[in-house]
């Protein structure tokens, strides 16, 4: 199997071989761990071709109740993306990129935090996690509105198939932003396809209304607008009433977004972080679209398309075959999904991704939703069983989940806190700090220092890590004891380039041994049964030196603070 699929991931534009290798390798079907988390959506999937399952999850309030069960109980531990800006930014209310998910994730924050001790990511999770539940219930309601005259397991095959392709993943505790703009797009959809049955006013201010809502919880969906305007001109009519339906539904889109952004920059401009403008003139490279020479170019849009078949699963190109035939008889719903589209085309081949398809997957995976709409517009009222669909389905579960260890570093885990092993019970642990000792190579075999005391949060170069060879490549490991004063539940924050693993009370924490110059964070919950010296060992490689190492820790007790010497200790 790793054999078949591992080209479909080495073509991506700086992809980390060893990072592809460790995916493929953890994501194999032997793996208990990868078949837990395969096996909600794998059941839903086997259930699906119960004429009686279906009849009873056709009500979308019990599809919800059902097929929201993976995206509570699964969640990510990290991505490759902004997850270190992202927690560390929680408490500003706006980026500029999406500034209505900051704002929502950021009251999460602050009604969660204190009361019940929950950090950034937490609250992230949770908040995207309540999207993730919304997501699910208006896919459910779009079927409906969508699929009127079919039978209910036709319309849960419409379901299945945005919740099984790798579009899902993002509602699974994503610790970015981009995740809320998903269910806010399908209400736009929804209110789109009311419009189309029903070109009143009311349902021209209601598309250009949830298409507001959906660009200011992500800055990627303005690119649909000209997908709203050809569906506000779709619907016959005279050519008056064409350009009143357009300019109403324009009006409404620009002023809402207009009057929201107003109110940020007139009444809460200290709120803003990560710049007045987000990624409006362009991201961290600072250029917005490619060059038009290079959009023609295969290696710059065939990593694109191949990932919309990642994204949007194996089942997508029968969404090709509605392109063809639409043309016999368009429809204006027909005429709006084309739009859709090549709206979001436009996008996933003209805007300047930083890193590719690979580190910016969020933007691509989240493309794919006209795509997976057109293949539901070609299956849903075929005469094709739906078990012929379900080998392409449960395809459609393991590459979003392979695709998620990609990211993720590991499968989704459970959201459970781990408990820490017992404490140090003998020993003087006398010497304040930890041991720390020198290596130059990324298996840390090659030592360049004898042992010292230190403690993970300095800076490289003067007055921070004095290394053996400045602005060359440098690993280290820490090992000691850190002093736990009560027992409860502690957070640990660690940041650092290229590669960390840190192990805590004989937890093993995080290991992003990624291999990939990237900054790589990560925020970590134990439990602590007892006080006491619980043995903590870190160790981290990297080859640029862009970033210090950096340890934090939090509980319910005191807020966010560096970890110090006295907090360690080493025989």
């Amino acid at each position: 199997m790793t054999e078949i699929l591992s080209p479909l991931f080495t073509w991506i534009p700086a992809q980390n071989s060893a990072v592809v290798s460790h995916g493929l390798a953890t994501a194999s079907l032997t793996s208990p761990d990868f078949l837990l988390v395969c096996l909600p959506l794998t059941i839903l999937c086997l259930l699906s071709v119960i004429p009686a399952w279906a009849r009873l999850n056709d009500s979308p309030w019990i599809f919800t109740l059902t097929h929201s069960l993976p995206i509570l109980t699964l969640t990510f531990a990290d991505s490759l993306g902004d997850a270190g800006q992202v927690i560390d930014g929680v408490r500003a209310r706006y980026h500029m990129s999406e500034p209505l998910a900051s704002l929502t994730h950021y009251w999460f924050f602050r009604l969660l935090h204190e009361p019940f001790n929950i950090g950034a990511k937490d609250a992230v999770a949770w908040s995207t996690r309540a999207g993730g539940v919304l997501y699910v219930f208006l896919i459910a309601k779009v079927s409906l509105r969508l699929f009127p005259q079919l039978a209910p397991t036709r319309r849960l095959l419409h379901r299945l198939l945005f919740l099984t392709a790798g579009v899902s993943l993002l509602c699974y505790g994503y610790i970015e932003n981009p995740p809320l703009a998903l269910p806010a797009e399908q209400l736009w959809i929804l209110a789109t396809l009311a419009f189309l049955a029903n070109p009143s006013y009311i349902n021209t201010c209601l598309c250009g209304a949830t298409l507001a809502l959906s660009t200011a919880m992500h800055g990627r969906v303005g690119f649909l607008f000209p997908a709203l305007a050809l569906g506000l001109i779709t619907p016959s009519g005279t050519l008056v009433n064409r350009a009143l339906r357009l300019t109403t539904g324009s009006v409404v889109y620009f002023g809402l977004l207009g009057a929201f952004v107003a109110y940020i920059f007139n009444v809460e401009p200290n709120h803003i972080s990560g710049g007045h403008y987000g990624n409006v003139t362009g991201g961290g490279n600072r250029q917005m679209f490619v060059a038009l020479g290079t959009i023609t170019s295969r290696a710059h849009w065939e990593p694109y398309l191949r990932s919309l078949v990642i994204a949007g699963g194996v089942l997508l190109p029968f969404g090709l075959l509605r392109l063809i035939t639409m043309w016999r008889k368009p429809s204006s719903l027909d005429i709006w999904c084309f739009g859709y589209l090549l709206a979001d085309l436009i996008f996933l081949l003209g805007w300047e991704f930083d890193f590719g398809p690979y580190l910016d997957w969020d933007l691509v995976f989240s493309a794919a939703m006209p795509a997976i709409l057109l293949t539901s517009r070609v299956l849903a009222p075929s005469r094709v069983p739906t078990i012929c669909f379900l080998p392409f389905l449960l395809a459609n579960v393991y590459l979003s989940n392979l695709y998620a260890v990609m990211v993720n570093g590991a499968p989704f885990s459970l959201t459970l806190v781990p408990k820490a092993g017992p404490p140090m019970t003998t020993g003087p642990c006398a010497t304040p700090g930890l041991s720390r000792t020198y290596f130059n190579d990324p298996l840390l075999t090659k030592q360049v220092s004898a042992p010292e005391v230190d403690i993970p949060h300095h800076e490289y170069g003067p007055g921070g890590f004095q290394v053996p060879n400045p602005g060359q490549s440098v690993g280290a490991t820490f090992d000691g004891f850190i002093k736990i004063p009560e027992a409860g539940r502690y957070r640990f924050f660690i940041t650092g380039q290229r590669n960390i693993r840190m192990r805590v009370g004989d937890r093993t924490l995080v290991d992003k041994w990624i291999d990939y110059e990237w900054r790589v964070g990560a925020e970590r919950e134990i439990r602590f049964d007892s006080p006491g010296n619980y043995p903590i060992r870190i160790e981290f490689y990297t080859e640029v030196q862009a970033f210090p190492l950096l340890l934090d820790i939090e509980s319910a007790r005191y807020s966010r603070r560096k970890i110090t010497l006295n907090d360690l200790c080493h025989d």
